[in-house]
Parts: C-alpha cells; structure tokens; sequence
C-alpha cells in the first residue's frame, strides 16, 4: 500500500526533498527484471530502494502527462545504445514487445538508509511505502535503433499490442487455447498425436476424426511409449546428442511464457537422428492439437489414460490433476459447441 500523505506533506514542506525516479523491466517466465535509474541531479552511483539494487543507465522518458481531451498517454523511453548494450538483448527478448516497465516515483529522504553516508538516512525513516502510485506501462513497439540509443513506446494495458476486448472470440468448433498453456489447455500428458490427428501409438481415444493410422507399433507401441526421465519430464533437445525411434525431447522457446509460448514436444521417427526437430520435419514430428473436440478427447477421454493422457495442470491452481478425464471433470474445451446453428422441426 501506498502512503501518499507522507508524499503530499513533504510537496508543501519549506523545503522538500529531491524527487527521485526508478524504472524496472519486468522480464517473463521467472527470469527477474532489470532495474535502472536515470541519473536524476547527476547521480551515477547506485541506488538502494525497498532492499533492491537500481544501477545507474542514461534513460529519457517523457510522455506520462494526461491528455485533456481523454487519449491514453504513450510514453517514450529512450536508452543508450553505447557498445550495443540494448541491441545485443533484442533478438532475445523479442524487441521487449508487451514486457511491462514500471515508473517508482518517491522521495530521496525516503530511500534506505544504505544510501547515506554510515548507513544511516539524516532525513527519515526509509520507507518504501511512501511511494507515489506506480506508472506501469507495456513495451508496444521499438520507435527507433541506432549505434546511439534505442528508443521504444509505452502503453497502458488497455493499449497493448494484439489485445482484443473481449479477449475471446465465439468460435463452435475450434478452441482458441494455446496447446499446453497452463491457461486453458493445461495439458501436461504424454504426446498423443500431430496436428492431424494421426497417434503416435494405438491405445487410447479412438472416436470419430481419429484414423486408423498410427506412427508406431509394434515393440515401441506395446511397450511403454515415451517414457519419462527421472523426475517424470522429458530432457531438453541437445545439439551433440543423438535420438533414435520413440525418442521424446522437449524445446523451450527463446520467448519462453507458460501462458502464452508453452515448451514443445517432439517425437523421433529415426535412427542416429542429430538434426534439430523444430527444421527435419522428417525425422521429428512435434506433439500438437487440432484444436477440435476430437483433439480435446485425445488427451482428456477417459480412454486417453491408456495413452498417456488425462494429465492437466490450471495455472490458477498450479497443481497437477493426474486423473483428469471427461467423465468426472468435463472436457477444457475452449470453443462453444452450443452456438452452433441447427435446425429446430
């Protein structure tokens, strides 16, 4: 909570304290966030706020005051580019497209007291609380990049690039969840079968759109079928190691997110294969969902558990259901069949 009275007395002091401004990055899938501050009143060392480390890096943004006539404010923030130091970063971070940035605006006297000479504040008391209320933004697209500066705009959440309101649209006969996100989908099984429907082995889910084809049989479809490393996970896809037949190996995107990029699955159809799965279409077939009822009930049927399948995890819950099946707890479809047009006699 923050405690704008401390902020709103210390504004009509005599003489108030310097205003100070931190910025942080907020970067996906658990892997921290970059804290920075501009250098405001020519101070380049570091700053201590709420126990955390905000380097100095030359920053401008501007753009944060609200428009009279009701638009959105779209801040601008442009960082030094000195050496490549944002560049390098760009390919790997998608140009920072959607990451959230957060403005801390709050008093020098209210910084910890790390920050003072003997570590100790002469002014008050730190308190990260007597902060005013954050400006939290969303990268939206990369303005400009040259060896000098890269410059990027900001919007509000309600502004974020590919955001649909409402977020869902009305489909019959298609889910629109990702396959294997922990929102929706949430299904964290054995592979089942591709894009098309085709299995891999022939157990399990065997109702209509599923064809007679399978990609295995025999030893590797009577045996067990992609078994699981120790800790029941697969391994990451290497690029010295070598995979034969029923091999399973997993991949995580660059722009790894559990929502929105979920890791893939793909299963070797070789001998001695090396090749990386995600370009030898031949000698690797990836784990996918058609996105049908059909490719809901391959994973989810009460007769998807002879396959591997009926595992699922919520990313509200984060807990895994093992026996998670049509029967006793319905099918994650997303679509909805009832909107779909028929015929009343």
């Amino acid at each position: 909570m923050k405690y704008t009275d401390k902020n709103i007395k210390t504004l009509f002091q005599l003489d108030p304290s310097s205003i100070i401004c931190l910025y942080k990055i907020k970067l996906k899938e658990n892997r921290g966030e970059y804290l920075f501050h501009a250098g405001e009143n020519g101070y380049k060392k570091e700053i201590i706020f709420d126990g955390k480390s905000y380097d100095y890096f030359p920053i401008i943004v501007e753009g944060f005051e609200i428009q009279g006539d009701g638009r959105l404010p779209r801040p601008r923030m442009t960082l030094s580019n000195h050496r490549g130091a944002i560049s390098l970063r760009l390919p790997t971070f998608n140009d920072f497209i959607n990451y959230k940035v957060t403005r801390i605006k709050t008093f020098v006297k209210f910084l910890d007291s790390a920050n003072f000479p003997d570590g100790v504040n002469p002014h008050a008391d730190p308190d990260p609380d007597a902060a005013f209320a954050e400006d939290v933004y969303f990268v939206n697209e990369k303005i400009k990049e040259d060896d000098n500066v890269v410059e990027f705009e900001l919007v509000s959440l309600l502004e974020l690039q590919n955001s649909n309101v409402p977020a869902r649209t009305v489909y019959s006969n298609t889910c629109p969840w990702q396959y294997r996100s922990d929102v929706g989908c949430g299904y964290i099984g054995k592979p089942i079968s591709d894009s098309k429907n085709k299995k891999f082995v022939p157990s399990g889910y065997n109702g209509d759109m599923v064809g007679s084809e399978v990609y295995f049989s025999g030893d590797i479809a009577n045996g067990e079928f992609a078994k699981y490393e120790e800790g029941n996970i697969y391994k990451d896809w290497e690029n010295t190691g070598v995979y034969f037949t029923g091999d399973v190996v997993r991949i995580v995107p660059l722009e790894h997110d559990s929502s929105l990029y979920p890791v893939d699955f793909y299963v070797c159809m070789g001998d001695t294969v090396r090749s990386n799965p995600i370009y030898d279409k031949e000698n690797w077939v990836l784990d996918d969902c058609d996105k049908s009822l059909c490719g809901c009930r391959l994973r989810f049927s009460d007769e998807s558990i002879e396959a591997g399948g009926g595992k699922r995890i919520t990313s509200s819950a984060k807990t895994e259901d093992s026996a998670w099946t049509e029967t006793k707890d319905g099918l994650p479809f997303g679509g909805f069949p009832g909107v779909d047009p028929y015929d009343f006699n």
